[in-house]
C-alpha cells in the first residue's frame, strides 16, 4: 500500500491526555509519529492535556487518535472530531463510549449470548446511595465466599485498578474501594481460570490471537509496560476452534458497533471455551504491544499497520 492516499492532507497524531493512561497514550504517538517519518509522510504530534486542547486539531484534515481511556477512547475526542468533519481512526463516539464501560459491553454480549463471565454491577461505589445488580447465569450468588473475583473500575484500562480476590485471599471491600477511586461505577466479575488471550481487528480481518504468559499473578500493569519476562505466542488451537475464537471475537467487536481497528481481550478457560473479557478500541502502539505483535505474525510491519489504519479511516 502507497501513501499517495494521503497527499495534501494535513495528518496530526493525537495522544498525551488526562487519564491514568497518559504515560503509554505518549509513547504509542510517538512510535505512531516515527512510522509515518519513515514513510515519508509528514504528521504533527499535539500532546492534549485537557479539553480546550481539542481546538488544536482544527488545522488538520486527518487525526489518528493514540488517546487512552478517558477523553481519548471513550468517545469524546471522537465526538469533537465528527462535529468538526475531521476524518479520525478507529471507531466512532457511540461505540467507544460503550466499548470504554466494561459493564455496558458486557451487558450487550449477555443479550446476544455471546460468552462472558457473570458479574455484579455495582453503581455509586463507595457512596451512601449505591445499587447493586447481578448479572449470572444462574441463581448462584456471586458473593459466595468460596468465589474468586476480579474487582475493576467500569471505565479504566491498562489495568488500572484492578484485583483479584482469591477465598482468604484479600478484601472485597478494599478491591471495591481502590477499583471507585477511578470510577464509581465498579465490576465484580466471577474470575476465570484459564489463558489470557487478545485478538486484534483490522478492518473487517481478525487477525492472529496471541497467547499471554506473565509471572504475575495476571496481566496487570507490571506485566504489560515495565516487565521482560512476559511472553507473547501465536495461539495455537485446532482449526474448528481458531475460526470459533475469531468469529466470537468479530461478533464481539461488532455487536459494540466498532469499526476500523481495535483488540478483544478474552481468556481460554481450562475446558477451551472463550469467555470474553472486554474490547480496546484504541490499543496501545507501544514495543511492547499486542496489535503491533499480532500484525507482524501476519507479514504486516508496523509501518504497514500503521498505513493500514490510515487507509480505512479514509476509506
Amino acid at each position: 500500500m502507497n501513501t499517495s492516499f494521503l497527499k495534501n492532507k494535513r495528518l496530526v497524531v493525537l495522544m498525551g491526555g488526562w487519564s491514568a493512561e497518559r504515560e503509554i497514550s505518549l509513547k504509542s504517538g510517538v512510535a505512531i509519529h516515527n512510522s509515518l517519518s519513515r514513510m515519508n509522510v509528514e504528521s504533527q504530534l499535539l500532546d492534549l492535556t485537557s479539553e480546550i486542547d481539542f481546538q488544536k486539531i482544527l488545522d488538520f484534515d486527518i487525526a489518528f487518535i493514540a488517546l487512552h481511556g478517558r477523553g481519548g477512547e471513550d468517545g469524546q475526542v471522537q465526538s469533537y472530531l465528527s462535529d468538526k468533519g475531521i476524518i479520525y481512526t478507529g471507531s466512532d463516539s457511540v461505540s467507544c463510549e460503550i466499548a470504554m464501560n466494561k459493564i455496558e459491553t458486557k451487558k450487550i454480549w449477555r443479550n446476544l449470548s455471546l460468552p462472558t463471565p457473570d458479574f455484579v454491577e455495582i453503581k455509586n461505589a463507595g457512596l451512601p446511595n449505591v445499587e447493586t445488580t447481578p448479572h449470572l447465569s444462574s441463581e448462584n450468588d456471586i458473593t459466595a465466599l468460596d468465589r474468586t473475583f476480579v474487582v475493576k473500575p467500569a471505565r479504566e484500562g491498562s489495568s488500572f485498578g484492578i484485583t483479584i480476590v482469591r477465598p482468604g485471599i484479600g478484601s472485597l471491600e478494599r478491591a471495591i474501594e481502590k477499583a471507585a477511586a477511578y470510577d464509581k461505577n465498579v465490576i465484580v466479575e466471577a474470575f476465570v481460570e484459564g489463558n489470557e488471550i487478545t485478538i486484534p481487528i483490522v478492518g473487517d480481518k481478525v487477525l492472529t490471537p496471541i497467547l499471554i504468559k506473565t509471572k504475575n499473578i495476571f496481566y496487570d500493569y507490571e506485566a504489560k509496560y515495565l516487565s521482560d519476562q512476559t511472553e507473547y505466542q501465536e495461539l495455537v488451537v485446532s482449526m474448528q476452534d481458531m475460526n470459533l475464537i475469531k468469529d466470537f471475537s468479530w461478533h464481539a467487536f461488532s455487536s459494540l458497533g466498532c469499526s476500523g481497528w481495535g483488540r478483544v481481550d478474552a481468556i481460554q478457560d481450562l475446558d477451551g471455551n472463550l469467555q470474553l473479557i472486554e474490547v480496546n478500541t484504541v490499543p496501545g502502539m507501544t514495543a511492547t504491544s499486542l496489535v503491533p505483535k499480532s500484525a507482524e505474525m501476519q507479514g504486516l510491519s508496523f509501518d504497514e499497520l500503521i498505513l493500514k489504519i490510515l487507509f480505512l479511516a479514509c476509506e
